[in-house]
């Protein structure tokens, strides 16, 4: 069953005011020196942040005849203040983990030269299984949040945001020897292999 709100004028208990008609006064009997509408906007700017933090770190085999690319080790630490519930917490590092590796080693939407997605599925398309994603050694450290009771912090996005530059560097420290500073993403096979040739180490 529905109900309809209803609004008391304030210094007159008696006045009842339906929505409707509180919507229609707004637009049409406006008190003098008042702007007519029911609009408004607000910002909320909060006087504190609270920022997560960790460290990452990834050692990787590459390939020199193949370009392939083996995770050997990822080490990652976070620190999301007091941890509440340490299993969804887990679970949302390694997703945003998983998600740092698909993006970093191999998603790409690709076009052809007349504007045409040449990857129409999923099945063209990097999404890593129980198979290509490396192992995760996960730790943590606890340093609450000074600004509310709870001491908790953010942490859905920390593992994909600070992952996918891990990777990257484990990726150009490999190539550092020979002058490299830059690798573009994403680290496919094919693209390892392009650079492992460009600079001769194919040999």
């Amino acid at each position: 069953m529905g109900c309809r709100p209803r609004f008391h004028v304030k210094g007159n208990p008696e006045a009842v005011k339906t929505m409707k008609e509180v919507a229609w006064a707004a637009y049409n009997n406006v008190p003098e020196g008042m702007e007519m509408g029911l609009e408004t906007v607000n910002y909320y700017d909060p006087p504190n942040f609270t920022y997560p933090f960790g460290i990452y770190l990834c050692v990787v085999d590459i390939d020199r005849h193949t370009g392939e690319t083996t995770v050997r080790r990822f080490y990652a630490l976070d620190d999301c203040g007091t941890r509440i519930n340490p299993m969804i917490i887990d679970g949302q590092i390694h997703g945003g983990l998983n998600e740092a590796f698909a993006v970093a080693m191999g998603q790409l939407i690709s076009f052809d030269d007349d504007g045409n997605l040449q990857g129409n599925t999923l099945m063209d398309y990097f999404i890593p299984t129980f198979v290509e994603t490396p192992h995760w050694e996960t730790d943590y450290t606890v340093t609450p949040s000074p600004h509310h009771p709870l001491g908790a912090k953010g942490v859905a996005e920390s593992p994909h945001v600070g992952g996918i530059p891990c990777f990257t560097n484990a990726i150009v420290d490999a190539f550092a020897h020979k002058g490299v500073t830059h690798v573009d993403m994403p680290h496919t096979a094919y693209n390892l292999w392009k650079t492992i040739h460009e600079l001769g180490l194919d040999n």
